[in-house]
């Protein structure tokens, strides 16, 4: 870590009032759910994978919503969920990859929400894809990298209107909570970050 990730882990924010929210976007494999857990861990709030959510509302993994009911069915969903969760206080959300770039998504963002960006390459993004045990339905094809390459280009505009950007090449999960963190204190954000649990984890 650097001794600006280290201070502020140690250091107290004072919380505001005007903050109620923390949206994490990014491409898939840029960390958003390890990130965003630890995170809210270290800041004591909830934490909520929108993903994670939408399965659980419907029933079946999001890998399954796809191939069974259609991606159209499952950015229906995605955009109504997404808009329920951004509606709550004290929480970091980590919003699908895709989510961003859906019609009036990053709109939905209030003074309340900060948003923040985690960079990630194409091919780091699919080196990480196979490791994980998350299927990722839009990679199932012949050239994963050449699809995840265009994806990211198509997207990356949308995820350029997060509040903070933050690179995650060759770095572990805790040292980019503590970029977060910084960057948050810097910017005069958001709560208390009491005694994080610092770990050498991957990402997924």
């Amino acid at each position: 870590m650097t001794p600006a990730s280290e201070d502020a882990l140690r250091t107290e924010v004072h919380s505001t009032e005007s903050v109620r929210c923390i949206v994490i976007i990014g491409f898939m494999g840029a960390g958003k759910s390890t990130v965003g857990a630890l995170l809210a861990k270290a800041i004591g709030w909830d934490f909520v994978d929108l993903d994670t959510e939408i399965a659980r509302r419907e029933g079946i993994p999001v890998d399954r919503i796809i191939h069974t009911r259609g991606l159209p069915h499952f950015r229906r969903v995605e955009s109504r969920v997404g808009q329920e969760v951004l509606g709550r206080r004290r929480l970091v959300a980590a919003m699908g990859g895709g989510w961003p770039a859906g019609p009036g998504h990053m709109d939905m963002l209030d003074a309340g929400t900060v948003s923040i960006w985690l960079q990630v390459g194409a091919a780091t993004a699919v080196r990480r894809i196979a490791d994980s045990s998350t299927p990722r339905p839009l990679l199932q094809v012949s050239d994963p990298l050449a699809t995840a390459a265009s994806l990211l280009g198509e997207r990356r505009r949308h995820y350029g209107r997060g509040d903070i950007a933050v690179d995650t090449e060759d770095r572990f999960p805790d040292e980019v909570v503590g970029e977060i963190l910084a960057q948050l204190s810097r910017s005069g954000h958001t709560p208390v970050p009491r005694g994080a649990e610092r770990r050498k984890g991957r990402f997924e």
